[in-house]
């Protein structure tokens, strides 16, 4: 089957030649298909035997696949009687396999003047004119073949992704409902169709189109990786966990997959578990900063914290300026009790963004154990203060409270001052920022080959998002 990809908005989708009629064996004269269209492909074409005997000929390498041989028998059974219109049909599929979309256009249209009730070379038709980017053509043809066979749903289907590269929505949907209705096993349909609704934002209809795809076909590597989003984004992060597992163990170079999982289980906990996916995703992708950022986020809440410093230490060769990623380093080195080093981290996070509290209030706590405290105390006040102008009163509280023990004058009875246990050496974790879903990466592209009713699948991503511990 021949296969024509077209990038759509946020998603790819394919054109599939599901039409293209392979023919079994048969006497000169009597072709019977054996494609899933319903087309009986009988009768005798030609008194002409020479024209018959090659027109067999072209039939039988048509269905050995070997197109081009196909052409050159199917021609010479033309160019003897060129009233064969199965000949032109033939002739015009052995082209389209070819790459030869324009001169498969003019056997069909040859084809469909000697015989207009042929439907599937109305389709076929259709196909050639959208790899020409003739999309208007191309809508037109598969109506005509719907108008003589309504039940072809791999016209449905196609005229869905025409429908869609258009922006009708509404009527693609109408198309893809209707494909995955008269071909309820055909997984991509039912992917396609999750994908559009997912796009309308209609997650739970989306949900249910894209568990039908995968109870079709578990192997089909993007339903499974866009139901993970799709579940995680409602909340159900066992089940997101589940099928984005099976996404990455289909494909385990998958690197948006890897990445989404990896968030997942940062959000479930299992931080060393996220860090292995992190690590799997800049071993694909060494220039992915925002796996880096990431990585580094897990290493720190698994307390691996060296391992953090090198994960934040390479993202910020990538991206200096980024002041998420000098907090968390900042913060890795803080447990480390590497307290210069974390104040140099924390005070470029605050000149890169003056109103990150948090780096206030973690750059006080580091200056307050290295035995700073006037420095300390005037750090913490403004923290106090962006909590204040945040609306963050248990935070407010929590600053006053430590103050108060830093400014308080020591009892005759030296004692030591203990900070609130949220305070003194564990500055507070900022929370790891979910990644965009859907979109596009710019980095390590791929394709997977879409079956014969479906589209390519999403190309991974460099992910955009923030992430660590603040």
């Amino acid at each position: 089957m021949f296969k024509h990809y077209k990038r759509i908005a946020l998603f790819t989708t394919a054109i599939m030649s599901l039409g293209l009629t392979s023919i079994g064996s048969a006497s000169a004269g009597e072709l019977k298909p054996q494609a899933r269209t319903k087309q009986m492909v009988e009768g005798l074409y030609t008194n002409n035997v020479m024209a018959a005997s090659y027109f067999q000929q072209g039939l039988t390498q048509y269905n050995r696949s070997n197109f081009q041989a196909a052409e050159q028998a199917l021609r010479k059974a033309l160019a003897l009687d060129p009233s064969i219109g199965m000949a032109n049909y033939l002739l015009g599929n052995a082209l389209l396999q070819q790459g030869k979309p324009d001169l498969a256009t003019e056997q069909y249209r040859r084809a469909l003047s000697i015989d207009p009730g042929m439907s599937e070379a109305y389709y076929n038709l259709g196909l050639a004119l959208y790899r020409q980017n003739n999309v208007d053509g191309a809508i037109d043809q598969y109506q005509r073949a719907l108008s003589l066979n309504p039940d072809l749903a791999s016209a449905r289907y196609n005229l869905a992704l025409a429908y869609e590269s258009q922006g009708r929505t509404q009527e693609a949907l109408t198309q893809y409902q209707e494909a995955a209705r008269l071909s309820p096993n055909n997984a991509l349909a039912q992917y396609n169709l999750g994908l559009l609704l997912a796009k309308q934002g209609q997650s739970d209809q989306a949900i249910t189109a894209l568990r039908q795809s995968v109870s079709n076909n578990p192997d089909l590597t993007q339903a499974q990786y866009q139901l993970g989003i799709l579940l995680a984004q409602q909340g159900q992060l066992k089940d997101a966990e589940d099928s984005l597992r099976k996404a990455t163990k289909l494909d385990p170079k998958f690197v948006q997959a890897q990445y989404q999982l990896g968030q997942v289980l940062m959000q479930r906990g299992d931080y060393e578990g996220a860090g292995d996916r992190f690590a799997w995703v800049v071993n694909l992708d060494p220039n992915n900063v925002d796996a880096y950022r990431q990585l580094g986020a897990a290493r720190t809440k698994s307390r691996q914290y060296q391992q953090a410093v090198v994960a934040l230490e390479k993202g910020l060769s990538l991206q200096p300026n980024d002041a998420l990623s000098r907090y968390n380093l900042g913060v890795a080195l803080q447990e480390q009790k590497k307290y210069p080093e974390a104040i140099a981290q924390y005070q470029q996070a605050i000149l890169l963004d003056p109103n990150m509290s948090e780096a206030f209030y973690s750059l006080g706590v580091s200056l307050e154990q290295s035995q700073r405290r006037e420095e300390a105390v005037s750090f913490l006040l403004q923290a106090r203060n962006l909590y204040r102008q945040a609306g963050n009163q248990q935070k407010v509280d929590e600053v006053n409270l430590y103050v108060q023990q830093l400014t308080t004058p020591p009892p005759t009875v030296p004692a030591v001052v203990q900070p609130p246990q949220s305070q003194g050496v564990q500055p507070a974790t900022p929370p790891v920022q979910q990644t965009p879903l859907f979109q596009p990466a710019p980095s390590n592209p791929f394709r997977t080959t879409p079956l014969n009713n479906g589209r390519p699948l999403p190309t991974p991503s460099n992910t955009g998002g923030n992430g660590g511990t603040r």
